[in-house]
């Protein structure tokens, strides 16, 4: 039971997720549909709520004032979640469009939306628990989003072809808007 209480467990828990979801994604076209279902269902259970629990596990503070930390944290966290709604909303609209690609709303302002808003939401979340670990390990989770971003681009550019170049042009970021 001491073990679901450390911070580190449910850390190799999500880091190992992402990682395997870099593999899986590589290796795209060579399985069956149901691997990459069943891959992305875990991602979900084994990235999301790991980060979930960490910042409510015992560890050293931010040191920010509690209502502070409520409150920047909350904004954040609700940020992320209302990133990854319209993003979602929009996807769910390319797939009944025969999955034309997205390029206005939330995808004109960064390419890879649920990316960032699933790095806010997590940001936010580990401020409003004052969660130092949690703090930290989202910049941690922050690169690897990032990565995947770029693998993710070089098969956008093999399905959309000169759409994709065009939209990168009109659309510079990746995640955080005028920054990265």
């Amino acid at each position: 039971m001491e073990l679901l209480k450390n911070v580190f467990f449910w850390t190799t828990i999500a880091t190992a997720t992402i990682v395997l979801e870099f593999v899986v994604f590589l290796s795209r076209r060579k399985y069956k549909k149901i691997v990459y279902v069943l891959a992305g269902i875990s991602a979900l259970i084994f990235f999301e709520i790991p980060r979930l629990i960490i910042p409510l596990l015992p560890q050293p503070s931010i040191g920010l004032n509690l209502n502070i930390a409520k409150i920047l944290g909350g904004l954040i966290f609700l940020s992320g979640l209302l990133i990854i709604g319209g993003a979602f909303f929009q996807i769910m609209k390319a797939k009944k469009e025969s999955w034309k690609l997205r390029t206005s709303g939330i995808y004109g302002v960064v390419r890879h939306p649920m990316y960032l808003g699933d790095i806010l939401w997590a940001l936010g979340w580990s401020i409003i628990f004052n969660a130092l670990y949690g703090l930290i390990l989202t910049f941690l989770w922050f690169f690897l989003r990032y990565s995947l971003a770029i693998l993710e681009e070089e098969k956008l550019i093999e399905k959309y072809g000169e759409t994709y170049k065009n939209y990168m042009q009109k659309v510079p970021k990746r995640l955080i808007p005028y920054l990265i």
